[in-house]
Parts: structure tokens; sequence; C-alpha cells
């Protein structure tokens, strides 16, 4: 068996660097042809790897009398994103257990300064910011998406906010709000 050359350990290895090439020197074409603006376009390539969830599980075994172990298992979801976790790899968790494909385009939208998800021509609106406002709120059910999902983390544990939320998208026609 030979080495491979260039350090490459697999054949996915070296059609992902000939995939990237080919994406850069479209690009560099692009640069003397197109304005400015549209330079830099998405090519649709990615690549993933198959990992663990990016929240943590509650463990549904612990004996209903053991106070300290439920004590620690609550500590673990104070904050239930695990640690290295990119906001990527957040949005295309919750795109696939929301039931859309890997290939699905999504649109990154600013409202209120803030960041939101689209996707599927803004059936399903993703958040992933961590200080929700109610103008926020307003503005992503002024896009009268069918679902919308948010960190609960963005909540910062207002109740209040979370409550006049759903209320707002009930009233836009939102069918599933939901946080993870």
């Amino acid at each position: 068996m030979t080495t491979p050359k260039a350090g490459y350990k697999t054949i996915a290895d070296i059609g992902k660097e000939r995939v990237r090439r080919v994406i850069k020197n479209l690009n560099d074409e692009d640069k003397s042809k197109l304005p400015l603006e549209n330079r830099k376009q998405d090519r649709g390539f990615r690549v993933f790897k198959l990992a663990e969830s990016n929240f943590k599980t509650w463990n549904a075994d612990i004996p209903s009398g053991d106070v300290a172990a439920l004590k620690k298992q609550l500590e673990l979801h104070i904050n239930h994103i695990r640690d290295g976790r990119t906001p990527d790899d957040i949005l295309y968790e919750i795109l696939l257990k929301s039931g859309f494909p890997l290939p699905t385009p999504v649109e990154k939208l600013t409202m209120d300064g803030k960041t939101v998800f689209s996707t599927a021509g803004r059936a399903l609106l993703i958040c992933l910011e961590r200080n929700l406002t109610l103008e926020f709120i307003r503005a992503m059910a002024e896009q009268k998406p069918e679902r919308i999902v948010c960190l609960d983390e963005g909540f910062s544990g207002n109740d209040q906010l979370k409550a006049n939320a759903v209320q707002i998208f009930k009233t836009k026609g939102v069918t599933s709000f939901k946080t993870v």
C-alpha cells in the first residue's frame, strides 16, 4: 500500500480538496466579471461530520430518591449546549431535527440588529441569539413564518418575555414555536 501524497488520508479528502479548488477558481473568475456585491457566492459546498448532539440530554434513568444525582443533572442543564459548538453546528442540528435535509438553502437575515436564519421560503426561522428583545420578537413575527425555533437561553430566564413571544407569534399565525 502506498502513502497518499500531499497529506491526504482518504479519497474523500482528495475530493473535498478538488471541489474547494474549483470553487476558488470560480470565485477568482467572478472577481473580474461580477459587481462587487455578487463576487463571493455561496457555491453550496459544505462538509459535515457525524458527531454527538450539540445539546446535553436529560438522563431519565436517575432514581427518584437520588437527590445528589438529580441536582447534578439539573446543573448540567443550566447551559445545555455542549462546549465548543459553533452556531453552524447548532443551526444544522436544528434543521435536521425539524425535518429539513442538509442541502436546504439557509438565508441569514438581520432584524433589529440581530441575526436569524431562514429556510424554505421563511417557513422556518431559527434564532440563535442569546439576548432576545420584544422588538426583535415582533420583527421575527412580522415575517409570518410557519415555525420558529429559538434558544431558550435567549430569554435569559425572562418568563414574561417568553410568554409574550408565544402570544405575538400566535397572533401572526406561527403554528409552532419551540425553544431548545
